[in-house]
């Protein structure tokens, strides 16, 4: 009889263990899988269906034969994408905090999940994210109410946790050289002309634009990494003014007042769109358009997909 219970408190035990295991996403933001511990009688065709794939293709991202027979307690590596993430049901996936993330970094890499979300999701209160931390980002199908999934040992953390301030998201940029520190464009740019007495009441949606998918020219200016910046947050109403720029060249440049001209921001709609550009000089005000945040070129605009005189952004950059 004690064996009995014995061996029932082992098999309860397992069961609470495997409840508790995570898909912890992995890999490179162009190459993320979560892993998969291979059970009884497991193959790649049983294990597939579980996650919506054939066996060539887990075998491709394996390096396996589709024909290989899989022993059980390996581990199998299923890919996944950003469009795999979903934002309302499924299994939950997680992103592990590193150093140097905030709510709002992690927020653009994983579909732009709305940072309310995250807290929402996480129970996160005032306090930020820690180095170590596994959040939620979203979810995935699976065929399976309980995949054989593989829990991450935890190591131990000695670093300092980095502080997230939630009122300005300030996140430390990562140590690189000197030089970056001040960073130019040498090519020479053309600054782009635009009339000192703006017609805001143009429809910018009547031009036929060429499409621009990304978040233009400035966009790895933006991410260069430096120990002595910190990340600051603003949010506000903002207009355009004309200008040829940024059609084709996809240099978007905005007028705003108290960040030093050349700074490089980036720009999100409400949409959740977003683009980076250069800071041109100060903002003037002008008649029915006092108490601006911004003004960006209209190509910004049309890539951003707004078509309104006034609209809200909001705007991080580093300094």
């Amino acid at each position: 009889m004690k064996k009995g219970f014995i061996f029932i408190g082992m098999l309860l035990l397992c069961f609470c263990v495997a409840a508790q295991q995570k898909l912890l996403l992995k890999g490179k933001p162009n190459a993320m899988y979560v892993e998969h511990k291979v059970g009884e009688k497991e193959s790649l065709s049983s294990i597939g269906r579980m996650y919506g794939l054939t066996a060539s293709q887990l075998s491709r991202f394996n390096g396996r034969s589709p024909s290989s027979v899989l022993s059980k307690g390996s581990i199998l590596k299923i890919p996944v994408s950003i469009d795999d993430i979903s934002q309302k049901t499924g299994t939950p996936v997680y992103h592990t905090v590193v150093k140097g993330d905030n709510l709002f970094k992690i927020s653009q890499r994983y579909n732009k999940v709305p940072v309310n979300q995250l807290k929402t999701w996480n129970k996160l209160g005032a306090a930020g994210v820690k180095n170590g931390q596994e959040l939620v980002i979203g979810y995935i199908k699976t065929n399976s109410d309980q995949p054989s999934l593989v829990s991450t040992p935890k190591e131990t953390i000695t670093e300092k946790p980095v502080e997230t301030s939630i009122a300005t998201d300030i996140v430390t940029k990562s140590q690189v050289s000197e030089q970056a520190k001040t960073v130019q464009v040498k090519e020479k740019e053309t600054v782009p002309v635009f009339h000192k007495d703006l017609d805001e009441k143009s429809n910018i949606s009547s031009v036929n634009h060429p499409s621009l998918p990304d978040e233009g020219f400035f966009a790895s200016l933006y991410d260069r990494d430096d120990l002595t910046l910190v990340q600051q947050y603003r949010s506000g109403d903002a207009a355009t003014f004309k200008t040829i720029s940024g059609w084709t060249d996809k240099k978007y440049y905005v007028l705003i007042n108290d960040i030093k001209p050349g700074t490089i921001v980036r720009i999100t709609a409400s949409n959740n769109k977003s683009i980076c550009a250069r800071v041109l000089s100060q903002l003037q005000v002008t008649k029915g358009y006092e108490g601006l945040l911004l003004r960006m070129n209209n190509a910004a605009a049309a890539v951003l997909g707004i078509k309104d005189e006034k609209f809200t952004v909001t705007l991080t950059f580093f300094e």
